[in-house]
């Protein structure tokens, strides 16, 4: 499950574990694989229930589809694995998330929230080539700066986990045969 040797917490007493059980019916291994410091998982946490669970200028959707097409970028097979199965979970509509991980611009997803996923996926690639022009293109889509602000937020979430991921050689919770064959073909 990881690289590292479990903690000594309590998984079923933990509060922070048993919020994330009753959120999504399970606990990912990218938490159980840190139990050697269950501070940094409340602070881990802290963000990400900021940034990408609570409501905010984006909806839950086009979060998780920013997350999903970033991982995909950088071969996270465990996160693009855990979000399709979370995207699932939350019932969000849409087509099969593993088609917008690998292939957004291939969906049937609104214009304006292609070009959303397509600004993700530079600053994830090339952050240093985002410029002024690149923002003010989501602007002409609608986009407000709060929008545009959690898009890149969420891209830095989504290159965080994607690193622990990596870092901890986190094992996927759910079958991710179909995602390990999309990425090696990307």
């Amino acid at each position: 499950m990881s690289y590292l040797e479990k903690g000594s917490i309590d998984e079923a007493s933990f509060q922070a574990f048993v919020d994330i059980r009753n959120a999504f019916g399970f606990l990912p291994n990218f938490f159980r694989a840190q139990t050697l410091r269950p501070d940094l998982i409340e602070a881990e946490l802290q963000l990400i229930g900021g940034a990408m669970v609570k409501e905010g200028a984006l909806s839950r959707r086009q979060k998780e589809y920013v997350f999903l097409v970033t991982s995909a970028a950088n071969l996270s097979t465990y996160c693009v694995t855990a979000h399709c199965e979370i995207v699932r979970m939350l019932g969000i509509q849409g087509p099969e998330p593993e088609r917008v991980a690998i292939d957004h611009n291939g969906t049937d997803i609104p214009v304006p929230d292609k070009a959303l996923l397509n600004f993700a996926l530079k600053l994830n690639a090339t952050p240093k080539k985002i410029d002024a022009d690149d923002v003010d293109e989501l602007r002409t889509y609608g986009f407000t700066d709060q929008q545009i602000l959690e898009t890149i937020v969420m891209v830095g979430v989504s290159q965080f986990a994607n690193v622990v991921s990596f870092g901890l050689g986190t094992v996927p919770d759910f079958d991710s045969r179909k995602v390990e064959e999309a990425l090696t073909r990307k």
